[in-house]
C-alpha cells in the first residue's frame, strides 16, 4: 500500500488528469500517468487509471445529457470500435507498439497542422453510417495496440462539426465502452493487484473534484476556444509519441 506522500501524488495526479479531461473531453490518462509514474511503476500506475476513467466517463455523459442524442446515431462507431479492437488485439502481440504510437502520433499531428491551417477536415454530409463505421473501426484497430482511443475519436467527432456539449456527451459515451472493456481485460488478466484496486477506487473521489472543476472551466470558454484547447492537447498527445517511437530506434 502507498505511503501518504505516494498517495498524494495518485490524488493530485487523477484530480489533473480529470480538470483536462473535464475541458476538453479526454486527456486523463496522459496525464494521470505521467504524474503517477514519478512515483510508482507504470504497471501499476496504467491499470489503475481503470475505475476511476470509468466515474470520469459517467460523470461526463452524465453532465452532458441535456445534450445527447438518439444512441443509434452512434451505432455505426460503436460496431466499429468492437470489430476494429477485435482485429487489434489480435494483432498487437505480432507488432512493435512503439511503432504503432509513432504511427498515431503522426496521423494526429497531421491533423493538428491542417486545422491551424484552416483546412478543417469534415466528415461526408452522405454516408455517415459508413464513415462512422470506418471510423470506429480505424479508432478501435490502433487503440486496441496503443492505449490511444481518445485522440483518433477526437478527431472524427471534431469532423462531425457537432456543438461542444454534444461533442463531450458523444466522447463520454464512446469512452466509456473503452474504458469498460480494458477494466474487463485488465481484470481477466489479474492486472489488478489489491492495493492497485483499493487505490483505483479511492482515486474516484479526486477524479469527480476534477471533473466538476474542469466542467466550470469549460462553461467559461468560447466554443473557439475550446476546439483550440482541444487541437492543443492533441498536439502535446501526438509529440509525446512520436518521441517515445524515436527514444525506442
Amino acid at each position: 500500500m502507498p505511503d501518504p506522500q505516494i498517495a498524494a501524488v495518485i490524488g493530485f495526479a487523477f484530480f489533473a488528469g480529470c480538470v483536462i479531461k473535464g475541458v476538453t473531453g479526454m486527456g486523463m490518462p496522459l496525464v494521470a500517468i505521467a504524474i503517477m509514474s514519478l512515483v510508482l511503476d507504470v504497471q501499476d500506475a496504467t491499470p489503475m487509471i481503470m475505475m476511476p476513467a470509468l466515474v470520469a466517463n459517467v460523470y461526463q455523459v452524465t453532465e452532458t445529457r441535456r445534450s445527447s442524442m438518439p444512441i443509434k446515431q452512434l451505432t455505426p462507431i460503436i460496431a466499429g470500435l468492437l470489430i476494429g479492437t477485435y482485429f487489434g488485439v489480435s494483432l498487437a502481440i505480432a507488432t512493435d507498439p512503439a511503432l504503432m504510437l509513432g504511427v498515431l502520433g503522426v496521423l494526429i499531428l497531421g491533423f493538428v497542422i491542417l486545422s491551424l491551417f484552416k483546412i478543417d477536415p469534415e466528415a461526408p454530409k452522405r454516408g455517415r453510417n459508413l464513415f462512422g463505421l470506418a471510423a470506429g473501426g480505424f479508432t478501435g484497430f490502433i487503440g486496441s495496440m496503443t492505449g490511444g482511443f481518445g485522440p483518433i475519436l477526437a478527431i472524427f467527432l471534431l469532423s462531425l462539426r457537432w456543438p461542444r456539449e454534444t461533442y463531450m456527451w458523444a466522447m463520454g459515451v464512446l469512452l466509456l465502452l473503452t474504458a469498460s472493456a480494458l477494466g474487463l481485460f485488465y481484470a481477466l488478466l489479474g492486472a489488478f493487484p489489491a492495493w492497485v484496486f483499493y487505490a483505483s477506487v479511492a482515486a474516484c473521489g479526486p477524479a469527480l473534484l476534477g471533473m466538476w472543476a474542469g466542467g466550470k472551466v469549460r462553461r467559461m470558454v468560447s466554443p473557439e476556444r475550446f476546439r483550440s484547447l482541444v487541437l492543443a492537447l492533441l498536439a502535446v498527445i501526438a509529440i509525446k509519441h512520436i518521441v517515445t517511437t524515436l527514444g525506442s530506434l
